[in-house]
């Protein structure tokens, strides 16, 4: 893989905040719909989880999530023309769904904690869509290109689980960043995997444009002397967004994601679990 080009980049990313939760009504008018795969396949107890993206068509202002977990995600984005990576944790209290939250609005022993960032990475905090930890950075993805991901769970003292997360392969994977978050005595491990696609321009105008991006080799293990496990399906879901100018099915290894313009739902039925090879 050819070495990323990546420099400090801090930009205000908006990936969910609102000031409320708008109806379905509302989001049909001005976005296109926000669409998931939810990874099945991924073992018990795993500590290392793996992903690939492959954005074959994007839009200013989106999002492609490529692993999102029970306490945070990574993936890439548009912002504005800009490309950039970013991986977050939210801090475990609770400001999940509370899109008014600011990020002092947590108190220091409760927050998510960056342990380590590499030099090029932006660090911050993040609120308005719950709140957390935030690294992102300059990150010069390409249309057609397989990007890989890759977050590890491990303990970090008696109460706080620390995952790490990772771009790139072989000799140019780069650690983006260590996290801490408190673990109110759950296990150290990286569960409820899925991916997703999102407009966060929501103009009116960025429905009628298509996004659409192809996740393969999803695999999890749960220690480095366990080989990975492969996913071997996935569920399409959705947001609560009316539109279904939406669509998903399976490719080579995984499945694909397409939402916006005059996108039909003609794959794979929404809310169904499909198989891939």
């Amino acid at each position: 893989m050819k070495r990323l080009v990546l420099s400090i980049f801090a930009v205000v990313a908006v990936t969910s905040a609102h000031a409320q939760w708008p109806s379905g009504e509302v989001e049909a008018q001005r976005q296109a719909r926000s669409v998931h795969l939810r990874w099945g396949g991924i073992v018990k107890d795993a500590t290392d989880v793996v992903g690939y993206v492959n954005v074959t068509e994007s839009q200013t202002n989106s999002y492609y999530m490529v692993i999102g977990f029970d306490g945070g995600y990574m993936g890439i984005q548009n912002v504005n023309g800009t490309h950039v990576g970013i991986f977050s944790i939210w801090d475990p209290v609770g400001h999940a769904f509370d899109f008014k939250a600011k990020p002092d609005d947590v108190v220091e022993g409760l927050r998510a904690k960056v342990l380590y960032s590499d030099p090029r990475v932006n660090v911050s905090r993040f609120g308005g869509e719950g709140t957390g930890a935030k690294t992102m950075f300059r990150y010069d993805w390409k249309t057609g290109s397989k990007l890989r991901f890759r977050i590890t769970a491990e303990p970090d003292g008696n109460d706080r689980i620390k995952f790490t997360g990772y771009i790139g392969e072989g000799k140019d994977e780069m650690k983006i960043a260590t996290i801490s978050r408190l673990s109110h005595g759950k296990k150290p491990v990286v569960k409820g995997v899925y991916s997703f696609v999102e407009d966060f321009w929501r103009n009116g105008y960025s429905k009628t444009l298509v996004r659409r991006a192809e996740f393969t080799g999803f695999a999890s293990r749960v220690s480095e002397k366990d080989g990975y496990t492969s996913a071997t399906a996935a569920r399409f879901t959705a947001d609560g967004n009316k539109l279904m100018t939406i669509d998903a099915g399976p490719v080579k290894g995984g499945g694909f994601l397409q939402t916006g313009g005059k996108t039909e739902n003609k794959t794979v039925k929404l809310w169904n679990w499909f198989k891939f090879n």
